[in-house]
């Protein structure tokens, strides 16, 4: 069978891409290697600009709970930023539910999908593209869409990933509690926890308070090089929940449940299109470095490559060089933002991290600024010389003791 377009991957990336896709009325495959509703290792926290931009998400089906207060601490604990507010600083989903609810979007607005459909091999041709899967199954498409996650096989087969790309990693629970408990321990406003570089790693941990779930996770964003150091990330975590348990941040007994591990590319990779394929989402890298959330710009990313793919169509112009309008779109819709965090965390010292938090503790509006950053509501590029100015006066205003 003949598609305008093949999706493959059904998380948010793929199928926020076939929704658009479908939209334009092009005729779209979506494919997935999993039964759907799945789940999927996540910390399950979505910054308010998925909402603002994609505000069909925006309902009591998706969205679990609202946060509103949150605490950020420093490496060595002795400082922390804390914000309150009337209104969501975030929100917080169950990817089982979540992504399922994107895939029938996807369905609703014309896409066909196809489960438990494992990827075999994708050839590209001058011609087409051939999709074949595991079964023997086999699609022709104009253009294919990889997105299908970190280790994706569309990446990998089309040379846009290469072997050694370096990766983050992180483990999580998400455990079921009674709203009661919630409630004593989180309040209404859902407070959730950070804590920055925790005990000298380059990453964090945080807990998200949902409706009757907590999420409570440790990323670490590097790449794992030996079995020493993975199982230092499992160590990094059983003292974080001790931690958080001593300071009675958490309930003391929770259930038991299955601990998850992930992996996310540390950043972009150089090339995200090629011949008849775009790459989305967490196959093409995209994810913040700073909180490893990946969700905003895998939807943003499956926004732009529809966009791009109806007009290669409409023009019958399928090629790399007419694709390469899809990098250069998000390079300048969000590519900025997560350049300027890999810069400013190559610089993070444990050191840097630990004045800046101490600063931000004494200022309302730095604090403000560094938590809408860190929950991704605020972009990045668009204010950093705010946030430059106000930590340098603030920076002087401590010295002088004004």
């Amino acid at each position: 069978m003949t598609y305008d377009a093949i999706v493959v991957g059904a998380g948010p990336a793929g199928s926020t891409t076939a929704k658009f896709l479908s939209e334009k009325g092009l005729k779209t495959l979506l494919i997935d290697k999993e039964k759907f509703p799945r789940d999927k290792p996540c910390g399950g926290g979505l910054p308010l600009r998925v909402l603002q931009r994609f505000p069909y998400v925006d309902n009591s089906i998706n969205i679990e709970a609202y946060s509103s207060s949150g605490t950020v601490f420093s490496p060595s604990l002795k400082y922390q930023i804390e914000i309150k507010r009337d209104t969501p600083i975030i929100c917080t989903i169950l990817r089982k539910k979540f992504d399922f609810e994107l895939v029938k979007y996807a369905q609703d607005a014309g896409a066909v999908f196809k489960e438990e459909a494992p990827l075999s091999t994708v050839q590209i041709t001058k011609d087409n593209v051939q999709v074949t899967l595991i079964d023997g199954t086999r699609f022709n498409t104009e253009v294919v869409v990889g997105a299908d996650g970190t280790n994706s096989i569309i990446a990998r087969d089309t040379g846009l990933r290469t072997p050694g790309t370096e990766k983050g990693v992180c483990v999580l629970q998400e455990f079921e509690v009674d709203e009661k408990i919630m409630d004593d321990y989180f309040t209404k406003s859902r407070h959730c926890y950070i804590h920055s570089r925790f005990n000298t790693t380059a990453g964090y941990g945080w807990v998200f308070a949902k409706k009757h779930h907590i999420n409570i996770g440790f990323g670490i964003i590097r790449a794992f090089k030996t079995l020493e150091q993975k199982q230092n990330l499992l160590k990094c975590y059983h003292n974080y929940i001790e931690l958080l348990k001593d300071r009675d941040l958490i309930p003391q007994h929770l259930k038991e449940t299955p601990m998850k591990g992930g992996a996310l590319l540390t950043h972009p990779l150089e090339k995200t299109y090629g011949n008849r394929v775009l790459l989305v989402g967490d196959a093409a890298g995209f994810v913040n470095p700073l909180s490893g959330e990946g969700i905003y710009y895998a939807m943003a990313s499956g926004q732009i490559a529809a966009e791009t793919i109806r007009e290669s169509i409409e023009k019958r112009q399928t090629t790399q060089e007419f694709l390469s309008k899809y990098q250069t779109h998000w390079q300048k819709d969000f590519g900025k933002d997560i350049d300027l965090i890999l810069k400013v965390i190559k610089r993070g010292s444990v050191e840097n991290t630990e004045r800046i938090i101490k600063i931000a503790s004494k200022d309302e509006i730095l604090t403000n600024l560094m938590m809408g950053v860190i929950t991704g509501e605020l972009s990045v590029q668009k204010y950093k010389w705010k946030i430059v100015r106000r930590a340098f006066y603030c920076s002087v205003k401590n010295r002088l003791r004004l």
